[in-house]
């Protein structure tokens, strides 16, 4: 029996796999291979570029409502894309704090899970930014009554310190990136 077809045929098929593996937006294969200054059709010149971080900034924090037992907070954040392709936002997650004392935290968004179709994400396009904004419920447990009254009074110093959780928006990228941020209001 001649096994020189069912070899070449293995081997075709291996350099196949490679060849695609190399190419996903993850891999940094054609960043050795091609030179910087050589102009790439759109769907490679996205695998070459360099991922630049979110730029995630603080909008507004405001107290929309207080009584004796609860209050609701709404925080506002402006993400921009500071790259040739668009990103998801997959989360940001955060810790409110009032003169240093953890008060409240919150989520917007959620981590991508394995199915796309079900996941609570955000796209922001190339060179555009987004605005996010969630409604954060606080509740008056009694332990802290000088953040209350300063609460009711609308005196609050805010501190918000979090991370952006962000990927490409292929499937296969693999590649999970994240930025922090810590603001004063």
């Amino acid at each position: 029996m001649n096994r020189k077809p069912l070899v070449g045929a293995a081997v075709g098929i291996l350099a196949v796999i490679i060849l695609v593996v190399s190419m996903l937006p993850g891999s940094d294969f054609l960043k050795g291979v091609v030179p910087k200054d050589v102009k790439l059709p759109g769907s490679l010149s996205t695998i070459y570029s360099d991922l630049k971080p979110l730029d995630v900034q603080l909008n507004d924090i405001s107290v929309l409502s207080v009584s004796e037992k609860e209050a609701t907070l709404e925080l506002k954040f402006n993400v921009y894309n500071p790259n040739n392709k668009p990103l998801l936002l997959e989360m940001i997650s955060f810790n409110i704090f009032e003169n240093d004392i953890k008060v409240g935290y919150g989520e917007i968004g959620e981590r991508l899970g394995g199915q796309y179709a079900n996941s609570n994400y955000y796209t922001v396009l190339s060179g555009s930014s987004l605005l996010v904004h969630d409604k954060i419920p606080l509740k008056n447990t009694g332990n802290n009554p000088e953040f209350w009254l300063t609460l009711q009074q609308g005196t609050p110093e805010w501190r918000i310190k979090g991370e952006a959780f962000y990927s490409t928006t292929s499937a296969f990228s693999g590649l999970a990136n994240s930025t922090s941020f810590d603001f004063t209001k």
